[in-house]
């Protein structure tokens, strides 16, 4: 019993200075962010989360800035989108037709960000705060730097793979 106590204060002494470090220092372990465009078809989205892997992108407007976040649970508003109003409760479409889609339709607005220079733990803590599970990292001019996700931090942390 002992040493399975030892070797959990060991995994909490690491996750605590893990939690208090700088997320500039964890950027090269995070993927650069996809930037895709707001008119972009949602089924090209569809074939990126399913070729490259990710489960999110930053949607960027005409001048480069972020305007929105969208990940794969967005995926699931086309299923509201796409049903009438009145046969929503009778039934859900076989196929969705999402070819006519677009992702601003299905984005989330104004997204959280948070500074390169803050700690691990202030993502968490807005993370936690806005209940969602992704944030942008950006740096001082607001430059998007990378996505930190629930995802990478139940792997990180825990050990933890979502599929």
């Amino acid at each position: 019993m002992g040493y399975v106590l030892s070797f959990f204060i060991l995994k909490r002494d690491e996750i605590e200075k893990m939690l208090e470090s700088r997320i500039r220092d964890i950027l090269h372990e995070l993927c650069p962010p996809l930037e895709i465009e707001e008119n972009m078809p949602v089924e090209i989205f569809i074939d990126t989360v399913k070729s490259k892997g990710i489960d999110a992108a930053i949607v960027v407007g005409r001048k480069g800035k972020v305007v929105g976040i969208v990940t794969r649970l967005d995926l699931l508003k086309i299923l509201h989108l796409e049903v009438p109003y009145r046969l929503r409760v009778l039934a859900l479409p076989r196929h969705p037709k999402v070819e006519k889609i677009t992702i601003r339709e299905i984005m989330t607005r104004n997204p959280i960000t948070i500074r390169e220079t803050a700690k691990v733990r202030d993502a968490i803590d807005l993370m936690s705060k806005y209940k969602i599970s992704h944030i942008i990292i950006v740096d001082s001019k607001g430059k998007p730097k990378a996505i930190f996700s629930r995802r990478y931090l139940l792997k990180k942390v825990f050990g933890i793979e979502e599929h």
